[in-house]
């Protein structure tokens, strides 16, 4: 029996015991809510058992794919696919179920307003971060999954409905509180984003491009040093998530100095016992 609202909300998380519950709390309205926990260490379990019983765990890995098992075990013609940074106003969760539960709206995706905050900081026409930040909410046939880090999921339907945009009706995606948080993951999918490169001319080409278009983003398109201190670092944090995954490639492809330094031990201890 299909429920009312028909959605079902799906959260991968890894050790998000700070966070956890206020993202539950927020999607209560939700048909059917779906934690894919990557083998967390610490209580982000115990407290998703007080709001949900569908919890899937797997194994840990920086790796993608984890949403396409919440995905695949959703229930409910529609899903929405979140990180427990994320929280929606009230007022754009009833929105959208009247939406949904008009028998003449006839869209497979919807644009929800989304506002982004990194390090705490939104500006709509500055941060490097707003130019590409979209979410949606899709019917479960039209979602298309992959293991590309940063695109687990996209759709080809053309059939997507715009919501408008809203000062304070936002869906809010709350991410990098401090700067060791940013840092730590990004190192992490940064790593990851490496290991997509099998080509060592291609992929110079390719983080070269990569580099230079973040750089242009900041400086000429979003000018984010407008926002003087705190634009000054968003730019800098935006810039430095692709000087990551160049020198990751960098290395992939060259060898760690570690190789060189062992050389050069076993030669010189080598004439020590001549």
């Amino acid at each position: 029996m299909i429920k009312k609202n028909n959605i079902s909300v799906v959260v991968v998380v890894y050790n998000e015991e700070g966070r956890i519950e206020n993202f539950l709390k927020s999607f209560l309205w939700a048909d059917e809510i779906i934690v894919v926990d990557k083998s967390s260490t610490d209580r982000t379990i115990e407290i998703a058992r007080n709001f949900t019983k569908n919890i899937i765990c797997v194994p840990y890995s920086d790796a993608s794919g984890s949403f396409k098992i919440g995905i695949d075990a959703a229930r409910n013609l529609w899903v929405l696919t979140l990180t427990a940074s994320d929280i929606i106003h009230p007022r754009l969760a009833s929105k959208i179920l009247l939406l949904i539960n008009d028998p003449e709206f006839d869209y497979d995706v919807i644009s929800l307003p989304f506002s982004i905050y990194v390090f705490g900081i939104s500006d709509p026409k500055r941060s490097p971060w707003n130019i590409t930040s979209k979410q949606w909410l899709w019917k479960k046939n039209v979602i298309i999954t992959s293991d590309e880090v940063h695109n687990e999921t996209s759709h080809a339907s053309q059939k997507i409905f715009v919501m408008s945009p809203s000062s304070e009706e936002n869906l809010y995606h709350l991410t990098h509180g401090n700067l060791e948080i940013f840092l730590e993951r990004h190192t992490r999918y940064a790593r990851l984003e490496a290991l997509k490169f099998t080509d060592e001319l291609l992929a110079f080409k390719k983080c070269r491009w990569m580099l230079w278009r973040s750089i242009r983003l900041v400086l000429f398109k979003q000018k984010t040093y407008l926002l003087g201190w705190n634009g000054l670092a968003l730019g800098l944090a935006y810039i430095l998530y692709f000087i990551l995954i160049y020198l990751f490639v960098w290395e992939r492809f060259r060898g760690p100095g570690d190789e060189k330094y062992t050389e050069i031990r076993k030669k010189l201890l080598g004439i020590h016992k001549v």
